[in-house]
């Protein structure tokens, strides 16, 4: 994977993770536009709580993403560095999963929109297809760290 594609990887993860972090302080803060109808964060505990955790641990995350490709980054532990990365890939892509039969039946026709609930609509159309591609920029964020490590001499490192 060339420099270029590492650094393009690595601030899509970035900046995916930043506007996560927002969309969940919007919500967290009483903001309602992106969610179903009658939901509210506020009103919900358990959303309550993912939120809570969710602002500081995608800020976090949009950080780790930048790590790879600024200087700063370079004083981080390379493998908890790595550990840490292919961890997010991994917790997004795992989230995003149980809507791929979902996504599969929409596909073929084997189901349609009318299907599903508010919940259901906002979950497979909008929510689980932002964890999919946050997943995927992480990966590709990590993959393209191991191939720049990969071609460096341990000297470079």
């Amino acid at each position: 994977m060339k420099t270029a594609t590492l650094r393009v990887a690595a601030y899509a993860a970035a900046t995916w993770s930043a506007a996560f972090s927002l969309v969940h302080l919007y919500w967290l803060l009483g903001g309602r536009t992106g969610l179903p109808d009658g939901l509210s964060v506020t009103g919900n505990t358990p959303l309550l709580v993912i939120d809570v955790l969710a602002v500081p641990g995608c800020a976090v995350a949009a950080a780790l993403a930048l790590a790879i490709v600024r200087p700063w980054g370079g004083r981080l532990p390379g493998r908890l560095l790595g550990f840490a990365l292919w961890g997010i890939t991994a917790v997004l892509l795992v989230h995003s999963m149980p809507s791929v039969p979902d996504w599969l039946a929409l596909a073929t026709g084997a189901r349609t929109t009318a299907d599903f609930d508010a919940m259901g609509r906002f979950a497979t159309l909008l929510y689980e297809p932002f964890f999919m591609t946050g997943g995927l920029l992480f990966g590709l964020a990590a993959l393209g760290r191991r191939a720049l490590l990969n071609s460096t001499s341990p000297a470079q490192r």
